[in-house]
């Protein structure tokens, strides 16, 4: 379970709270400027703010500019980078490189810079590069920002394989409609406050989307891009 219990920082957030069960895919939507960025910083911890987070495992984080947490001069040693600090033996370190690589579809990426990688492909291995440190909780700030179809396609499809392995996944997003078919709990901020919460089908048609700053141009279950 992730629970947020009364999140406040600076002027930017207030008396922020909600729980998301474990294993569940929670998408965080709002206008730009809603404080959507900064409270997936304030729940990963980058952030020091008011009131609780309780969090069951370990929480990674996403961010936006996949070419900013890209640090390998290949995809290979980009993956292994985040277990260079661990006390893992070389022989695990390869064994979870390699596992990561065939999860997110990178296993014929290993030698290539990630520079001349597509945009979907570098969010994949941001992602992977995340998930190879095993934490129980992903956070993820506009993941299909500057993506073209396919690589929508290709990050949604890497999301739903967490989910089914039992990831909880923290999604923040304006783009809803890429998202929220799959999106089993939703959080609707408005200028840093919660204007709705609760599972997804059981609130949308109590939100004024329109209000919100946000274009909704069907049901979430039309929504979808597999």
């Amino acid at each position: 379970m992730l629970k947020v219990s009364g999140l406040s920082y600076k002027d930017i957030l207030s008396d922020i709270s909600f729980e998301i069960p474990d294993g569940a895919f929670a998408l965080i939507a709002g206008p730009n400027g809603s404080g959507k960025s900064c409270l997936l910083k304030c729940i990963k911890g980058l952030y020091k703010h008011g009131g609780t987070v309780e969090a069951d495992g370990k929480i990674g984080i996403v961010f936006q500019d996949a070419d900013a947490q890209i640090v390998g001069a290949t995809v290979e040693k980009d993956l292994a980078f985040g277990l260079k600090n661990t006390k893992l033996e070389k022989a695990e370190i390869q064994a979870r490189t390699a596992a990561a690589a065939e999860r997110f579809r990178l296993t014929g990426l290993l030698d290539r810079r990630p520079y001349y990688l597509s945009g979907g492909e570098k969010r994949r291995l941001a992602i992977a590069g995340v998930m190879i440190t095993e934490p129980g909780i992903l956070l993820l700030d506009e993941p299909f920002a500057n993506l073209d179809y396919p690589g929508v396609k290709d990050v949604i499809a890497a999301l739903l394989e967490l989910k089914k392995a039992g990831i909880t996944i923290v999604l923040v997003s304006h783009e809803v409609e890429k998202i929220m078919a799959y999106a089993d709990y939703t959080v609707v901020l408005e200028h840093g406050k919660i204007m709705a919460s609760g599972p997804t089908l059981d609130i949308f048609d109590s939100v004024d989307w329109e209000r919100a700053g946000i274009k909704i141009t069907g049901r979430p279950e039309d929504m979808s891009w597999l």
